[in-house]
């Protein structure tokens, strides 16, 4: 029988949007342009071998380590609707090690747990590190010179909701949040920020670094609390949700790329082309559009059906980032199982897969460890070559853990091409998973929905969005959607004061700016 809808792009949200649909009955059909692997950004790769001591070994690849994170509420319910098996559960991270490089002084301190679990409540938990002492040989007494400055953004972040706002403050970048601050503070928030977004410092714009902090740290404790899947993401996510769409009939189907959408009677078709070039066709009376940003810009961009709105739309600029592996023969006194790097590191942070992953177990077992490290650098660190890349990330771990000297034995680089968004508020003016065009929705980390969430929650959320729009054409029943946790109380009221004079001086500035204007016109 044809298919009752069409998801094209088999990555986290297209995959969400089909296993729903599947398990309410809905035929569905996932087209995947990978020939090899579905997934997207948490797809698998090619494995990984290395011959040590006589004996080879062998380990899978991926697109990187992503991370659960506290308000990640609609991807758990995904997770703990089709993904049944407890050894697959994730894990809590083990602490995360925040390390400062300025030139060759390495400062550290444990303060992911610091951070979430003390007393004193959101907004201001960060201040718990001060309580810590540890923390007070990473900080200067210079740095208290950024309180003022500190307290400001605080406001600003609690009382100002980008995503909720919808609005981009296009022009304004992460520089202009740091008014104020010392260098040594800023370069640690500037790389929370940069791990946050997965983005170099120069697409990071002022409401992209606003309403990351907002949800990933800054109105909640427990917000900053990551769980890592206890394998790779394609055998923990990725392959489950392909076993519950086949168990429930849907179909998927691998090295075929949408290239345009055509109105089809009350339906669309879709036309594609397979992996060896030859042209196919699968129509259908809804169509999900689960690519990342520039892919869906250019189906609805050459598609006449599509064309006039999507001229119209703004898409998000792609990124590419690079990730690195190194095998070492020793292990790492510190026990944290991840931490961030800030100052004059290059990669911006680092995970110790033999503590996170059980294909590493064995390698553990024999006193070896593993790390990956990721670089979300610009163009001129990206374009280096694979040896630069493993030269550098050899040198900068061994500075920040130098009991793993000459215990290197391997080193790995995975190079992931420009998918990943580069983080821009939702406005008016992007694609919403209610699309203009009838019958087609849209889902994905990059795709409007009112929710504030980002990347694989958003991914997740917007993908059972898109699925309950085509339940609702069925008159099935729709799947709940749930919101992140409210804000802690002291955040709340906070957040409320801050926007209560915001809404007191609003007219004043706008009065303020239309004078501006006339002044540059006359």
């Amino acid at each position: 029988m044809p298919p009752e809808a069409i998801i094209i792009g088999g990555g986290l949200a297209g995959l969400t949007a089909a296993a729903h649909l599947a398990a309410r009955g809905v035929r569905v059909t996932v087209l995947e342009a990978n020939r090899a692997w579905l997934g997207g950004r948490l797809a698998g790769g090619e494995t990984e071998t290395f011959i040590h001591d006589g004996r080879e070994w062998s380990f899978p690849s991926e697109h990187g380590i992503h991370g659960l994170w506290g308000g990640y509420v609609n991807m758990r319910a995904t997770l703990a609707r089709f993904i049944t098996d407890p050894a697959l559960a994730p894990l809590p991270s083990g602490g995360e090690v925040w390390i400062n490089r300025w030139r060759e002084e390495v400062r550290r301190v444990e303060a992911g747990s610091i951070v979430r679990s003390w007393w004193i409540p959101a907004p201001f938990h960060y201040v718990n590190l001060l309580l810590h002492p540890q923390f007070w040989g990473a900080i200067t007494p210079l740095d208290f010179l950024s309180l003022p400055g500190l307290l400001f953004s605080i406001l600003w972040t609690v009382g100002y909701n980008p995503l909720a706002e919808e609005s981009a403050l296009d022009g304004l970048m992460m520089d202009d949040f740091f008014r104020g601050w010392t260098p040594n503070l800023r370069a640690t928030v500037e790389g929370v920020t940069r791990n946050l977004l997965a983005a170099p410092d120069e697409a990071i714009t002022l409401t992209g670094l606003i309403a990351a902090l907002r949800f990933y740290t800054l109105l909640r404790r427990d917000s900053w609390n990551p769980y890592f899947f206890p394998c790779n993401s394609r055998v923990a996510v990725i392959q489950p949700l392909e076993d519950a769409i086949i168990a429930n009939g849907g179909v998927i189907l691998r090295g075929v790329t949408a290239r345009q959408l055509q109105r089809n009677g009350d339906g669309w078709q879709v036309r594609a082309e397979r992996h060896d070039g030859q042209a196919i066709t699968h129509s259908a009376p809804s169509v999900i559009l689960a690519t990342h940003g520039a892919a869906a810009q250019t189906i609805l961009n050459t598609s006449p059906d599509t064309r006039p709105q999507a001229e119209a739309m703004r898409f998000p600029k792609p990124l590419r980032n690079a990730t690195v592996r190194l095998w070492f023969s020793a292990s790492p006194r510190d026990q944290a199982s991840s931490g961030m790097f800030t100052g004059d590191f290059v990669p911006d942070n680092y995970f110790w897969l033999h503590r996170i992953h059980r294909e590493f177990s064995d390698w553990a077992q024999l006193g070896g460890s593993a790390v990956e490290l990721h670089f979300y650098g610009d163009a001129a660190l990206l374009n280096q070559p694979d040896k630069y890349l493993l030269v550098t990330a050899t040198n900068e771990i061994m500075r920040a853990f130098p009991e793993l000297k000459g215990a290197l034995v391997h080193g790995a680089v995975r190079r992931n091409s420009a998918t990943h968004t580069a983080f821009r508020v939702m406005t008016a003016d992007v694609l919403h998973v209610h699309t203009p065009y009838t019958g087609i929705y849209a889902c994905g980390d990059w795709v409007r929905y009112e929710t504030d969430s980002l990347w694989m929650e958003r991914a997740c959320t917007t993908g059972i969005a898109a699925a309950n729009g085509v339940l609702a054409e069925h008159a099935l029943a729709p799947y709940p959607i749930a919101t992140p946790p409210p804000p802690e109380a002291l955040a709340r009221w906070l957040g409320a004061g801050v926007r209560g004079v915001r809404a007191v001086f609003k007219p004043l500035v706008n009065r303020l700016r239309r004078a501006r204007a006339s002044q540059k016109r006359g």
